[in-house]
């Protein structure tokens, strides 16, 4: 397998967990791999495009509702349902981002998470005024949402780039609408992408000690 991001529908060790990945044909075409527990090979179809999708290793994997969602390269959203075996590209444009952004590596800049069965999207490139309390975790390989975050911590988005030794990530207000520390605007361009993920703990730290 070429592919370097992939997707699971649930735990791995669930006997109904799905793997799913997408690698680029042509502008009009992906292929769409899948796989399961006890499986000795990847089903790989080529579904057409009625949409423009470069898929690549940027792309935002994300599974939810029983559906996989894709983000590729140039902003477009792709849907698969590993059920019925149907791609399609949603028709919903990605937003204008100032002509800078290019420059500065503004694809990097781009999230996609779940939360409350919705996806959401997350441009750095674009105006957002609330995430209506919810604090978003934002890195490269996995993004994560929570509402059980109290004080300063709410409506914040907090990205994986960390600043003194270590001591504090990177972070932007949309109460306050700046970043913190001050001037720490994100430049995605000076950030290895693998270098940090968030990850989200489980309920039960017994297993791991």
């Amino acid at each position: 397998m070429t592919y370097q991001i992939v997707a699971f529908s649930c735990a791995p060790t669930s006997p109904d967990c799905v793997l799913f990945t997408v690698k680029h044909v042509s502008p009009t075409v992906v292929a769409i791999s899948t796989c399961y527990p006890g499986a000795t090979e990847w089903t790989t179809i080529n579904h057409p495009n009625r949409l423009p999708f470069v898929s690549s290793i940027w792309n935002k994997l994300v599974f939810c509702n029983g559906l996989f969602y894709c983000l590729s390269l140039t902003g477009w959203l792709g849907v698969f349902d590993p059920v019925e075996c149907i791609w399609s590209v949603l028709a919903v444009p990605p937003p204008k981002c100032p002509e800078n952004f290019f420059a500065k590596n503004w694809w990097k800049g781009k999230f996609m998470t779940e939360h409350g069965g919705d996806i959401l999207v997350i441009y750095t490139c674009c105006k957002m005024r609330t995430l209506d309390g919810v604090t978003l975790f934002a890195s490269f390989l996995s993004s994560h949402s929570r509402t059980d975050l109290i004080g300063v911590m709410r409506n914040n988005v907090y990205f994986s780039k960390v600043r003194f030794y270590g001591k504090r990530c990177i972070s932007f207000s949309l109460d306050d609408y700046r970043y913190y520390p001050r001037k720490q605007c994100h430049d995605w361009g000076e950030q290895d992408p693998f270098e940090n993920i968030w990850i989200e703990p489980p309920k039960d730290f017994s297993a791991c000690m």
